[in-house]
């Protein structure tokens, strides 16, 4: 089967990227251990076609322009990336035997498809429930973006989401059917560069947030009860690593040195890392805090947990689909930085042998998300589709 993936952006090697385009990749090396042909189109700085790792991949450059109010810039840039690429999709399905399209949901980008192949929607998050807090979008903006995701869905013969959450929201909106398919996860890093980790953390005991900095990832839950957390325990250090939003015109690392107070000297902030050089820092931690306020099944969370650490996530974020309680790891309520700090003491306070069980624990939750399993489940839908059409 040939799958040609529509998306928003792609990893480039050796470089930081965001959940999403990490999909992507994860899920087009499955297939092709699977037998089957990935081909990707995605936005970029510019016109460009490469091979990596047996995957065609085409990007097709975007310039962006500012109209002064936050509604209007996502409108255009996104209606201009969505028509672009879709003209894209078509220049290939002209050249290659492509058997089915999927499309990601973020910025309504299938709104222009009109192939006659048949295409699948995967719901990368859902603006209604995933930026419901209204602190980086206003509220016009939220409701502007949703409705572009609820009309890319018409233009694509079946729905799918990894997390519960989600599939509800999204197909209760819709009043389409969303099944469910959680992301897989292969670790494809071959050799690690332990560069950031020997600079910045070496014998060190340091509790991490990784992720993009801004409010719905719990950036300003953390913030509330930092100093609190480092005076309380002065072995500690809390290491934030990832690209930074600003709220209120005020940047998250400014906001995150003035909360830590007097014990700003224990908090290091790096920018986003690759892989490469991510996962040491990951697999040297003591604990993971990941308070967002809402997510969609989050790399962050299923990488951590596949290293065997403790996480921390918000109950009713969809962590508690890959987290259960005191087992798999712990769970806070959202948006209470009160009881966050409670959950850092109790990991902060677990012994040695109790942190090895429930990071097994955690892995084997991981294990459930193998490509064997995860991807198999697409391939499964990709034909049930297929099967759809040609009874048509």
């Amino acid at each position: 089967m040939k799958i040609l993936f529509v998306a928003t952006d792609y990893p480039e090697r050796g470089k930081p990227t965001t959940g999403f385009p990490n999909y992507i990749k994860r899920v087009s090396l499955a297939l092709i251990q699977m037998g089957h042909k990935p081909l990707i189109v995605a936005a970029g700085a510019k016109d460009s076609y490469r091979t990596e790792q047996g995957i065609d991949i085409w990007t097709v450059g975007m310039k962006y322009k500012t109209y002064g109010f936050q509604t209007l810039n996502y409108i255009f840039n996104a209606a201009k990336k969505g028509y672009n690429l879709s003209k894209k999709v078509d220049e290939i399905i002209e050249k290659e035997a492509v058997d089915i399209v999927q499309y990601t949901s973020l910025e309504g980008i299938a709104m222009f498809y009109r192939g006659r192949i048949p295409a699948v929607l995967r719901l990368s998050s859902y603006a209604k429930t995933y930026f419901n807090s209204m602190k980086t979008y206003s509220p016009v903006a939220v409701k502007v973006m949703a409705q572009m995701e609820r009309w890319s869905a018409r233009r694509c013969s079946m729905i799918f989401a990894p997390c519960k959450i989600t599939a509800q929201s999204f197909g209760r909106d819709c009043r389409r059917r969303v099944k469910v398919i959680e992301t897989p996860f292969l670790n494809d890093v071959k050799e690690y560069d332990d560069s950031y980790y020997e600079e910045y953390l070496t014998n060190r005991k340091y509790a991490l947030f990784f992720g993009t900095l801004y409010a719905e990832k719990g950036i300003v839950v953390i913030a509330d009860i930092l100093e609190r957390f480092l005076q309380s325990n002065l072995q500690y250090y809390f290491v934030f690593v990832g690209n930074e939003w600003s709220i209120n015109g005020e940047d998250f690392v400014g906001l995150l040195k003035k909360k830590a107070g007097s014990c700003g000297d224990r908090v290091i902030i790096l920018n986003a890392l690759p892989h490469e050089q991510l996962y040491p820092i990951i697999m040297n931690s003591d604990f993971v805090v990941l308070p967002s306020l809402m997510d969609n099944l989050p790399n962050a969370c299923i990488e951590a947990m596949y290293f065997k650490r403790i996480v921390i996530g918000t109950d009713g974020a969809s962590f508690e689909q890959l987290i259960t309680h005191e087992k798999t790891g712990l769970l806070c309520k959202r948006g209470d930085s009160g009881d966050l700090l409670e959950k850092m003491q109790r990991a902060v306070s677990m012994s040695v042998e109790e942190k090895e069980k429930m990071g097994n624990r955690a892995n084997q939750r991981i294990d459930r998300l193998k490509p064997e399993f995860t991807v198999k489940k697409l391939i499964q839908l990709y034909e049930y589709v297929l099967e759809k059409e040609i009874k048509k």
